[in-house]
């Protein structure tokens, strides 16, 4: 999202939605950048980086590699030139950070016309319009950094090209430009294999949604378990007895040394502790429900052993059943 008008920076949660955001600092509701990410899209998310007001930073987890986005929003026509080469100028920046064997795709309003025709490596053929001085100026900053502007380069009825209708647009004069754009590595360019606009969309603005397709896949991320113990163990006066002379025994073996610093003794200690709650309090794995016991699983095996003996088979379930509403009501 172009001149989203958000202030401040922020990542947030809207509905199923991960909302990311960078405005201006002062609180002011002016220019503003931000993305709105599916679920999935929302848990690939390595780093946000929100650079000013017109620049943002995404970094996805992605196969067969990762993807970079550089959502931005360029000064409107009528700014000075010193404040359009400060925008290019912290792209590039960033850019020059960025892995050059990564997808690389800088989105966003450019507020420039790069009209039709082809004219470099950068514009392709089938771009619309006229073009205007911020054009060349984004054209330039596409070839200085080896970037495509990939909406020049499908050939489309100019009702998919078109990213924005003027205010002066009405019936009879038609006032319709494209000026946003989607850049991406040349190294990459083939992994985009769509670009166009939607006019008809409901989305309440004077901008087109702007839509284009890469062959990248976002990557599954699982979510890291960690590891339980059950603490419930010590409730056993003999277990916990066990648990603290084990304990004792650990820390009373390891030899003391005064040229040890904090965070050495502190480690060796994280180690005794670890390798205790590893040998006593490790959870059964038979154990999925919280009101199993010891004994609920004895009877449950001496079921098994019996399968073939219905009468005793159905004498043990019958003793299972009352132990387990037994161990629900505790």
């Amino acid at each position: 999202i172009s001149e989203m008008r958000w202030p401040d920076a922020g990542d947030i949660k809207v509905d199923e939605h991960r909302v990311l955001y960078s405005g201006r600092a002062d609180g002011i509701h002016e220019h503003g950048v931000g993305m709105i990410l599916s679920k999935e899209a929302g848990r690939c998310v390595k780093n946000f980086t929100p650079i000013s007001s017109r620049v943002m930073l995404v970094q996805l987890n992605a196969s067969p590699i990762n993807i970079n986005i550089l959502q931005v929003y360029a000064p409107t026509f009528d700014k000075s030139d010193e404040e359009v080469a400060e925008f290019y100028n912290s792209i590039e920046l960033v850019l020059k950070i960025l892995k050059k064997h990564e997808l690389n795709i800088v989105i966003g309003d450019y507020n420039a016309k790069i009209g039709q025709g082809r004219t470099s490596e950068a514009v392709g053929p089938f771009g619309l319009g006229e073009r205007n001085i911020r054009g060349d100026e984004l054209e330039n900053f596409a070839m200085t950094n080896n970037l495509v502007i990939m909406n020049t380069w499908f050939k489309l009825h100019p009702r998919r090209l078109y990213t924005w209708k003027a205010p002066k647009d009405k019936p009879g004069k038609i006032v319709r430009n494209q000026i946003d754009f989607v850049l991406v590595s040349k190294r990459f360019r083939n992994s985009c294999t769509y670009v166009r606009t939607y006019p008809g969309a409901d989305i309440k603005s004077d901008h087109n949604p702007l839509v284009a397709v890469f062959k990248a896949r976002l990557k599954k991320m699982k979510l890291k378990k960690k590891r339980k113990y059950d603490l419930r163990k010590l409730r056993d006066p003999t277990l916990k007895q066990n648990v603290q002379l084990e304990l004792n025994e650990q820390i009373g073996t390891e030899e003391i040394s005064n040229n040890e610093t904090i965070d050495q003794k502190l480690s060796k200690l994280k180690s005794t502790i670890q390798y205790i709650k590893q040998k006593f309090l490790k959870p059964d794995d038979r154990k999925r429900k919280t009101w199993m016991t010891d004994e609920i699983l004895c009877l449950m095996e001496e079921r098994r052993i019996n399968k073939g003996n219905s009468v005793e088979y159905k004498r043990i379930q019958s003793i299972i059943r009352k132990k387990i509403r037994e161990a629900k009501e505790r």
